[in-house]
């Protein structure tokens, strides 16, 4: 009888190893998936749809240029523009009437501290670009929100 109950006792440890062994693979197995999906991050992105009132500035035309000694080249721009907000960014630039046609014509205004000079109305002073200083019109781009991007 003593033999019987060694023979169970072998099938049984047996079983248990097994079991142990199973359950520590599920434990293995149950990491390393948690492991693979904690490092997956998505960023917040946002979507949607809308529409909105756009409205522009308008130049007053009470610009003025300073000339550099030599009177080939424009070296700094003041003018008034007019709107419902103040803008926050304006850049300018000066070309011939078909437009400027790189970003590097436009300089940067430095809105947001213009003085406004009535309702509604702002006095913004633009330094003009060393590589673009000669043109017959003022462009202007300006904003009332952000910045403003020239492709």
């Amino acid at each position: 009888m003593s033999r019987r109950i060694g023979r169970r006792t072998f099938a049984s440890r047996k079983r248990k190893v097994a079991g142990l062994l199973a359950f520590v693979l599920a434990g293995v197995l149950g990491l390393g998936a948690y492991a693979f999906t904690a490092s997956n991050t998505i960023q917040n992105e946002i979507a949607g749809v809308g529409n909105n009132t756009l409205t522009s500035y308008e130049v007053t035309g009470n610009d003025s240029y300073t000339i550099e000694p030599t009177g080939l080249e424009t070296t700094k721009t003041v003018f008034v523009i007019k709107g419902a907000l103040e803008p926050t960014d304006v850049e300018a630039a000066l070309s011939t009437s078909s437009g400027p046609t790189t970003a590097a014509e436009w300089a940067d205004c430095k809105a947001g501290i213009g003085t406004e000079v009535a309702t509604g109305e702002w006095e913004i002073t633009c330094d003009i670009k060393d590589n673009f200083k000669t043109g017959t019109q003022l462009w202007v781009a300006a904003v009332s929100e952000g910045e403003v991007k020239i492709a």
